[in-house]
């Protein structure tokens, strides 16, 4: 892995490294003798960018959060923006001199290294003033780096988006998913989301049975100005959904897990059915050995619900072991930066950085 030093020149635009799944930004790079300044950790996600300001040693001591910034889902100046003002805010009064290495987690990773995207993106680093090389890998390395300082395991992640990937080092070695919203990303809160605008409109023209969903849906796309008759309320939430991006129909996943909570069986089917597809991306890679590490990630798997709960139990039975539920991924990719300014580090710093930064910044 390409190390950090305040002393490299400024980040160019990314370059392929070592394959797709992982991104070099900067030239003369080299390790540092010792502890010295301080690391930036960035996630740039599906659904937010998070920014982790830590010393070597694990202290954090700035976080900043903004939009998505997944460069396949928005143009390239708003991915920018976001990743700018994400720095910014966890940049504080830190100076950018002081800043040794900067490990970026992103989506869309092959808008980083490739084609006009790249320059673009690559400036962000050097308008933030800062002169230290940038890696950029792909959004499953930080994930598991968030959940465990082991060099190697394997991870799931299904927020916005759903994947399973096999991490070595830095490196993504095999995954399985992970292919958008279109045509995969099976059992994540896009295809849950989905599911659950299809049940509602089933229900409204008589094709399916009633479902709190249908309540609950209407009054979060209408702002909670539902129409009165049946037919204003297909319209409704027929404009609502493609009067916005595809990927914005995550966002009414926990809708469903709270209806399944309380009993409603349309939801709890939906459920099940996500629970069993994130099992299959699983168990596909893991198989059944507990050896290494299996870190669970994203908003689904991490925070309380239904999903998240029985996922965890039934990976626990297959794998032989609890699996480690992630902190939020800039914690993954400060550890990073921080394991090539001191590649012995111990696990401890590890767990200092997942305190410091766990508060608040969940996906």
């Amino acid at each position: 892995m390409p190390s950090a030093s305040p002393a490299a020149s400024a980040p160019t635009p990314a370059v392929p490294a070592a394959g797709p799944d992982r991104a070099a930004a900067g030239t003369g790079l080299r390790r540092p003798a010792a502890r010295t300044g301080v690391v930036l950790g960035v996630e740039a996600g599906s659904t937010l960018v998070e920014a982790v300001v830590a010393t070597v040693g694990g202290e954090v001591i700035g976080r900043g959060r903004s939009a998505l910034a997944n460069p396949t889902a928005l143009p390239i100046p708003d991915v920018v923006a976001h990743l700018s003002d994400a720095v910014r805010q966890a940049m504080g009064t830190v100076t950018p001199a002081s800043v040794a290495g900067v490990v970026v987690g992103a989506a869309g990773i092959l808008r980083y290294s490739r084609g006009p995207s790249a320059e673009a993106l690559a400036k962000t680093w050097v308008d933030a003033g800062l002169t230290c090389p940038v890696l950029v890998v792909a959004d499953p390395v930080t994930a598991f780096a968030a959940g465990t300082p082991r060099p190697s395991g394997s991870v799931l992640i299904a927020g916005a988006g759903s994947i399973a990937a096999r991490v070595e080092g830095e490196e993504v070695t095999a995954r399985i998913d992970g292919n958008g919203w279109l045509v995969g990303d099976d059992g994540s809160g896009f295809w849950i989301g989905r599911q659950a605008v299809r049940a509602v409109f089933a229900a409204l023209d008589g094709r399916g049975e009633p479902t709190l969903l249908a309540e609950a849906v209407l009054s979060t796309v209408t702002d909670d100005v539902v129409p009165q008759s049946t037919g204003e309320q297909i319209a409704a939430l027929r404009d609502a959904v493609y009067d916005g991006p595809p990927i914005a129909l995550a966002a009414l996943a926990p809708l469903v897990s709270a209806a399944a909570t309380v009993g409603d069986r349309v939801a709890q089917r939906i459920v099940d059915r996500a629970v069993s597809l994130l099992m299959a991306t699983a168990t596909a890679l893991t198989g059944d050995s507990s050896e290494e590490p299996l870190v669970l990630a994203g908003s689904l798997l991490t925070a309380p619900g239904p999903i998240g709960a029985e996922v965890q139990r039934r990976l626990a039975e297959h794998h032989g072991g609890t699996p480690l539920i992630a902190a939020p991924g800039a914690v993954g990719a400060a550890w990073l930066a921080a394991r090539v300014m001191e590649p012995g580090i111990d696990a401890g710093v590890h767990a200092r950085l997942a305190a410091g930064a766990g508060v608040g910044c969940a996906e």
